[in-house]
């Protein structure tokens, strides 16, 4: 059983960078580097170019909000012209979601622009250590997911 300082320090770091990665300028003075879309809206198109199509209720689950969240999202989403919606031809009552040509645009510089706001801490740690990093982290992502069956 691991000891539940531990425990609790790890949660608590965790949390902290999760809150920092959470920051729409993640302190960054330039402009050029703070993407034009959310980091959940980033997560809905990524799902969206991975699924090629899929509802509302699943994109609310798989990014754990509530319907009614997801719904005013895909809106704004609908709105800038980075997704269409589209009644399911077997059933007329299902929305599918689809990821426009726009829509990937976004998804894909907002994409780079993250990655080179999260490099600069990575670039901290010597390489040893940002690989160690990469398999603890994968190995506790495989676990929760197997907890989880996502």
């Amino acid at each position: 059983m691991v000891p539940y300082d531990e425990t609790e320090h790890l949660y608590t770091l965790i949390h902290k960078i999760f809150r920092k990665l959470r920051n729409p300028k993640f302190d960054s003075p330039d402009k050029n580097l703070v993407p034009s879309i959310t980091r959940v809206q980033w997560w809905v198109l990524k799902i969206l170019l991975e699924q090629k199509q899929c509802t509302a209720g699943y994109l609310a689950k798989k990014i754990g909000v509530r319907p009614n969240t997801m719904s005013e999202m895909l809106n704004r989403l609908e709105t800038e012209g980075y997704i269409t919606r589209s009644a399911d031809v077997a059933d007329a009552r299902v929305r599918n979601i689809r990821l426009t040509a726009q829509g990937k645009d976004i998804f894909n510089q907002s994409e780079s622009k993250f990655v080179e706001q999260l490099a600069g801490p990575l670039e901290y740690l010597t390489p040893q250590k940002r690989q160690m990093l990469i398999r603890l982290m994968e190995e506790l992502v495989g676990y929760f997911s197997r907890q989880n069956h996502d």
